[in-house]
């Protein structure tokens, strides 16, 4: 019995590790960030564009990332346009077929 259970178990791990997880990245290169309070409007206009989105931003790197846990539902434009209206310039959108948590990992 225990064998069989044994096998049981294994047999569903191993179905679960080939279950794809899908996520998605969008990340900015921005430019005239200066300090916390530019990161904070960066974030909070992200933010606004897409609640579920986690977003982080780093203004010494110039980095801006909304990762999503599936499909992105914003655009490059919309995350691109979302950072404009902040103020700052937006040198390059690049979208990542993987979860981005670090602003310094993209």
């Amino acid at each position: 019995m225990r064998k069989i259970l044994s096998s049981i178990l294994l047999v569903f791990f191993i179905s679960i590790s080939n279950i794809v997880y899908a996520a998605e990245s969008l990340v900015g290169q921005v430019n005239g960030m200066m300090c916390i309070k530019c990161q904070n409007m960066v974030t909070t206009a992200l933010i606004k564009v897409s609640p579920t989105a986690h977003v982080k931003v780093s203004w010494p790197e110039g980095v801006a990332v909304s990762a999503f846990e599936g499909e992105s539902n914003l655009s490059e434009q919309e995350f691109k346009d979302a950072i404009l209206g902040t103020g700052f310039e937006v040198i390059k959108v690049a979208k990542a077929d993987k979860f981005i948590d670090d602003a310094g990992e993209a």
